[in-house]
């Protein structure tokens, strides 16, 4: 767990919406430290790239997901494409925390990346400046584990050890961005009986592949899914008419069991880590 995890405030998480908590989660660090990738980032979150978590996400529409992610009773996750580990460890020190207060012990979360852990494909054998933070975590991490392989050949290797078939309350899909490799991770999340599903850059006009399978989600799905995205932009980002970066959409299985009890937002605020305690 990240050390020294911290309540942040006795308010409704709901009160903060937009007031600082998004601050507080930029305030974790985010992934971009290449010209490039802060390009896609506002100006006015410059200041939090390059250190910390190294989150990959808007911050504005990270929080919504986590507020609706607090509702339903997760007790265990995978996430394909897991990169730097950014999004992975922030969202497993929620669902960890909130699953505690009902079933202590009970969480578990799997990473799935054909890099080594906290390593980025597009940058090769070079480092990064969260990979050694997320090994750190990991190794203190007990309920989660790490599959260095292609999503595609985890089922496969499930059958060759013998493992009992695998389920996952939650799945986030992040890894091959082009619409076939989308579509199989979404077929595989329905196999393990997700109930709920998270696609990321749905809106993002780099990713038109991801875009296509959002669409066709949401065509398909409907009988036994609801669907919620998460895309809002920030104006001082540069882009052309029309485009949009990044997004989060959200198949929730509608037999999904929510909490026991009735959902407080006071408890999302006090799971989200300080920044100064992050490793």
């Amino acid at each position: 767990a990240i050390a020294g995890r911290e309540q942040l405030a006795s308010e409704d998480l709901r009160a903060w919406l937009d007031r600082d908590l998004e601050a507080k989660i930029a305030a974790l660090g985010l992934f971009p430290y290449e010209a490039w990738s802060r390009a896609h980032f506002p100006r006015e979150l410059h200041h939090c790239c390059g250190f910390g978590l190294g989150i990959w996400q808007y911050p504005n529409q990270l929080l919504p997901l986590a507020l609706l992610l607090h509702e339903y009773r997760i007790e265990s996750y995978l996430e394909i494409g897991v990169a730097a580990g950014g999004t992975f460890t922030f969202i497993c020190e929620l669902l960890a925390a909130w699953s505690d207060r009902e079933n202590p012990g009970a969480f578990r979360a799997l990473g799935c990346d054909p890099a080594p852990p906290g390593c980025v494909a597009y940058l090769g054998s070079r480092e990064n400046p969260y990979q050694q933070r997320f090994k750190e975590w990991l190794a203190g991490a007990p309920a989660v584990s790490y599959a260095q392989e292609f999503s595609e050949f985890l089922e496969r290797r499930w059958a060759r050890e013998g493992l009992a078939a695998q389920t996952f309350d939650c799945v986030f899909v992040d890894g091959d961005h082009s619409y076939e490799g989308c579509m199989a991770d979404l077929a595989m999340a329905l196999r393990l009986g997700a109930g709920v599903i998270i696609l990321h850059d749905v809106v993002n006009a780099e990713c038109p592949g991801v875009c296509e399978a959002w669409a066709e989600a949401q065509r398909t799905l409907g009988a036994d899914f609801d669907f919620v995205e998460f895309s809002a932009q920030y104006d001082d980002v540069k882009r052309g008419e029309g485009v949009r970066f990044l997004g989060i959409g959200v198949c929730l299985r509608k037999s999904m069991q929510k909490r026991s009890s009735s959902p407080r937002t006071k408890d999302a605020a006090d799971a989200v880590p300080r920044a100064e305690n992050c490793p």
